[in-house]
């Protein structure tokens, strides 16, 4: 049986701005609202052509159409959600928590801590879940069976943005909203059995942000990062020269791209090791981009910066988590000699 497919609202990749790039150090706040929505699940299924039985009878086609009733159990729903307050601030923020199929207290386990973009930043305490697949893509049976771990992602909710204000801005300056993700950051560690040698942490944008700045804070904290189509004040980000970083950003993003470039010069210049490429196709195959990840690893660099040809800001998050080495390389990082 054969179906064809068609989305209602189609998604369309807008086209990059024919713009000058900048040098990394003006740009625009996030808006303070978001317009994402929940996606809509339904499905509406009509037969168009017959189906022939193996002994000639013939069913259909049919105007009617049928509509789902329910939908079937999907990662999302392995995740668990709670609410922290912090006592320090008395702010709560919604946290997402999925623990491994066999999850024993007994044992420790790794930690992945993921933040997403400011669009997620809507009242439904699942964005972050479904708007990219930076924290889910981790929970696959797949995945997990290489890489067994718990897996955190905080959602930044309108309430909070209407309170505290943005968790991150192009001031580059920590923020009341920071002060609370990081301090749900320590409540997890210090609640589930985490081994502290490996603690991992990946954002996009907002996220992204958010990462480099409690990594800037708290310099032995995390093992090692993804960091995808985000950027933080350079001279700031000096501190993070012996970390283990994976930096992904798109030629077309106008902050991230000339951000990160000038924060690998600058680590570059204090003699840290930074493993480059040609630009990358975000239209390589898997086999292809096994290719691309290896030849980064191979120059043995505690920081590999790679760079997306043309593309856009939202759209290096589409790409980014998919990328099988990346997420191998990540887990492969430990802070034990």
């Amino acid at each position: 049986m054969e179906f064809e497919y068609e989305n209602s609202t189609p998604f369309v990749l807008a086209q990059r701005p024919n713009k000058p790039k900048n040098n990394g150090a003006v740009g625009v706040d996030a808006p303070l609202r978001s317009d994402r929505k929940l996606p809509n699940l339904n499905v509406t299924v009509t037969q168009v052509q017959p189906v022939v039985t193996k002994t000639g009878t013939i069913y259909g086609p049919s105007q009617t159409s049928v509509i789902n009733t329910s939908t079937a159990s999907t990662i999302i729903d392995d995740f668990k959600t709670y609410i922290y307050t912090d006592p320090t601030t008395g702010n709560s923020i919604p946290y997402n928590v999925f623990l491994p199929k066999n999850y024993d207290t007994s044992k420790q386990y790794p930690l992945y801590f993921f933040i997403a973009d400011s669009s997620a930043n809507i009242n439904d305490n699942r964005t972050v879940l479904f708007q990219g697949n930076g924290a889910t893509v981790f929970a696959s049976p797949e995945e997990q069976a290489k890489h067994e771990a718990i897996i955190v992602a905080p959602q930044y909710t309108q309430d909070l943005v209407d309170t505290l204000g943005m968790m991150t801005t192009d001031k580059n300056e920590w923020t009341p909203g920071l002060t609370l993700v990081d301090n749900l950051l320590h409540h997890v560690i210090a609640t589930y059995p985490i081994d502290k040698n490996r603690i991992y942490g990946s954002g996009q944008s907002q996220g992204g942000m958010a990462n480099i700045a409690i990594s800037d804070k708290h310099p032995d904290l995390f093992t090692a990062q993804f960091l995808v189509a985000c950027q933080w004040n350079t001279e700031e980000m000096k501190v993070l020269k012996d970390k283990k970083l994976w930096i992904l950003v798109s030629e077309g993003d106008d902050k991230a791209y000339p951000g990160m470039n000038t924060a690998t010069k600058n680590w570059a210049d204090l003699g840290t090791k930074i493993a480059t490429s040609p630009m990358w196709d975000s239209h390589s195959t898997p086999e292809q981009f096994d290719a691309l990840v290896k030849a980064t690893v191979d120059q043995k660099a505690p920081i590999n910066y790679t760079v997306f040809k043309d593309g856009n800001h939202m759209y290096t998050w589409s790409v980014a988590y998919n990328i099988e080495g990346i997420r191998d390389w990540l887990f492969s990082q430990t802070k034990e000699k």
